[in-house]
């Protein structure tokens, strides 16, 4: 924890050392959104070093963004995880999460002083959209010493309630998730002012709000994941802790991080050997829960963090806005609108960008001190459903193209079926289930053979001379 000297708050924070070289890399924050929710929810979901797997033991993340950086994992505002304690809701407002989160960097790097002067970067995604322009502005208002700040990107932001809003049946419709007559009642029934207040919950009329009913009853978004809706969702009923198949499966995207991830992280950071190994039960046990309902009820939002983006542009910050173009809550659409309101001049068109897999990874284009880039395939957590590719992008952000192209990725055997690699060069661990199976054949076949020769054998000392 960091204990605030402003109001004795303790924010709880988990750092991840790099693991190329700690004493050299960059620092970088991550915040996730919510409003509400828990920051190590991209330490173990997404990110990190660390996944849960289904036994509750832990495995290892060959996709983790620490392999050549320092991360802070933060849980804000005071309310969310371990973070306390649950503040008054006069508090819960993106002034104030700004305020704290601002003095617990500036705590931070006084007590970690082989940090100061680092390059120094923010991090984070969904309503990280508000939290990651209003800290930045705040910092370029009131730089603090010894934080050498050099950009910030932001995964599937949450920006203006409005702009983000009004896209969502654009992105349903477009993906074939609404009939194309609820959605020309929505066009009809719903102009932008009036959508765009009736998603904020402030003076809806009646024909748009039944509209609205009837689009999110055809998407049927109870029973898929929007976050990403072509990954699938965890069916695990809530007595059951573990999963009875083996835990070595992999799931359907790339990587290691599966549809009941977040499960198995929840019941991980609800042990009392855990809490107590991480330092996250000072007083008595605490239970820890990935969004924290109560703050995210009483968080008074602001409507847009466009304002923000007047001092942050101008200021020369490497910015980088990215999108997971399968998310259906903070989708690509809204995204690409609310930039295109900030009148940026357009520096490196629009084009694709590969990964080090050679595979089209998404697109990307660039503007003035800001770089929009959409992700293919990936959801609202782009690091979890498409790993490689979140990797090499955030490492192309921190250390350029050029440098971060000389860097060793890890290899699947995707990359084998594609041809893009041989069966030589795979560092997926499949291999070892080949290997398993190769045994347990030689293994049944010995066996098989021994008994075989044991029955004959006692056949041939019951027969009896004539």
């Amino acid at each position: 924890y960091v204990t605030l000297p402003s109001n004795g708050q303790n924010m709880f924070y988990w750092l991840v050392e790099s693991q190329n070289n700690p004493s050299t890399d960059p620092i970088v924050l991550w915040l996730n959104g919510g409003p509400g929710c828990s920051s190590l929810g991209g330490l173990f979901t997404e990110l990190g070093p660390f996944v849960v797997k289904s036994d509750l033991t832990l495995g290892r993340n060959p996709y983790s963004w620490n392999r050549k950086a320092n991360i802070v994992f933060l849980e804000s505002p005071a309310g969310v995880g371990y973070s306390s304690p649950l503040l008054s809701d006069d508090e819960y407002n993106d002034v104030t999460t700004t305020e704290r989160a601002y003095e617990f960097l500036s705590e931070f790097f006084q007590l970690y002083e082989n940090y100061q002067n680092r390059d120094f970067f923010i991090t984070g995604e969904s309503y990280a959209g508000v939290y990651i322009p209003f800290l930045v502005a705040r910092l370029l208002e009131q730089p603090l010493k010894n934080a050498n700040l050099k950009g910030f990107a932001i995964g599937n932001p949450f920006t203006d309630s409005a702009i983000d809003g009004t896209s969502t049946f654009d992105y349903l419709y477009s993906h074939a998730m609404v009939s194309i007559e609820v959605y020309d009642s929505i066009q009809k029934h719903c102009p932008y002012d009036i959508l765009a207040m009736c998603l904020a919950s402030r003076g809806c009329t009646n024909e748009c709000a039944m509209e609205l009913v009837r689009g999110y009853s055809e998407a049927n978004e109870v029973a898929l994941n929007p976050y990403n809706i072509y990954g699938d969702v965890c069916l695990l009923p809530p007595d059951q802790s573990v999963l009875v198949a083996p835990h070595n499966i992999r799931p359907l995207n790339r990587g290691v991080i599966g549809p009941c991830q977040s499960k198995f992280m929840t019941m991980y950071l609800n042990l009392a050997q855990v809490q107590e190994a991480i330092h996250a039960n000072a007083s008595s046990s605490t239970e820890w829960a990935n969004c924290n309902m109560d703050v995210t009820n009483l968080y008074d939002r602001v409507l847009s963090a466009l304002p923000k983006y007047q001092t942050i542009i101008t200021s020369g910050l490497k910015s980088m806005i990215y999108s997971g173009d399968t998310d259906a809550v903070v989708n690509f659409m809204g995204t690409e609108r609310w930039i295109a309101r900030l009148n940026l001049s357009i520096e490196s068109p629009w084009k694709a960008w590969f990964g080090p897999d050679k595979q089209l990874a998404g697109y990307t284009q660039e503007y003035t001190n800001l770089t929009f880039t959409t992700v293919k395939g990936a959801g609202h957590m782009v690091a979890a459903t498409r790993p490689l590719h979140a990797l090499y992008m955030f490492e192309c952000f921190i250390y350029g193209n050029k440098l971060c192209n000389t860097f060793t990725y890890p290899h699947d055997d995707l990359e084998v079926l594609t041809g893009a690699i041989g069966p030589e060069s795979s560092s997926s661990n499949d291999w070892q289930y080949y290997l398993t199976g190769a045994i347990v054949l030689v293994l049944a076949v010995v066996i098989a053979v021994v008994v075989f020769r044991y029955i004959k054998a006692r056949q041939k000392r019951a027969y009896v001379a004539v």
